[in-house]
């Protein structure tokens, strides 16, 4: 009996032991999956697509590739003359799409506590893209006219860790109106999305 005893403390010795050994090295302990703890897309004051985040659960010093974009945007100009619409120039509606560069990819790397906090910006395309097409707005001798952005819209709008393969968030519709005395009238995701593009 006594000998039995002794027998099965050997036995949980060896089994405490091996047990204390794995944990040490980490093996058979969980490590928590990669996911988003936040994860909002908004649009900036300029118009921008902005995807902001923090993903938890990566290992120390993971490299992770995020993608943030659209499939579509719409976006109206307008001239002005001291900050009011000039009356007899009509807006103009620019539409661009996912081909014309509406997605931003770029990479993090994660804290050594397996955490990555960052945004990730993507702008629409910019009037110098436009191949050659006249600006809206005229040059007038002792007159500054300026052409401005009044109101955006962004279609469909995601962010992914594609590392992973995790959707951060989605948009299916995002309208800022930037300018209060501007022309705001840009068309729904779905005429957008049927729309030739500018660029």
């Amino acid at each position: 009996m006594k000998h039995t005893l002794i027998n099965q403390a050997k036995r949980a010795g060896i089994a405490l032991a091996a047990t204390a050994a794995f944990s040490a090295l980490g093996i058979g302990t969980a490590q928590a999956a990669p996911t988003f703890s936040t994860a909002t897309i908004t649009i900036n004051s300029v118009g921008f697509l902005d995807a902001a985040f923090k993903e938890t659960g990566l290992g120390a010093g993971a490299s992770v590739t995020y993608t943030s974009g659209a499939t579509d945007v719409g976006w109206l100009t307008q001239c002005f003359i001291k900050g009011k619409p000039v009356s007899n120039i009509a807006p103009k509606l620019n539409v661009a799409h996912t081909a014309d560069g509406l997605t931003t990819t770029q990479d993090r790397t994660a804290t050594n506590r397996g955490t990555i906090t960052s945004a990730i910006l993507t702008a629409y395309p910019t009037a110098e893209e436009t191949h050659g097409v006249p600006p809206l707005c005229p040059e007038v001798e002792g007159v500054t006219i300026t052409e401005e952005i009044t109101a955006i819209r962004w279609c469909n709008a995601s962010l992914m860790d594609t590392t992973n393969n995790i959707l951060g968030a989605s948009e299916p519709e995002l309208f800022l109106q930037m300018k209060r005395n501007g022309a705001s009238n840009v068309p729904d995701c779905g005429i957008l999305a049927t729309l030739p593009s500018d660029f």
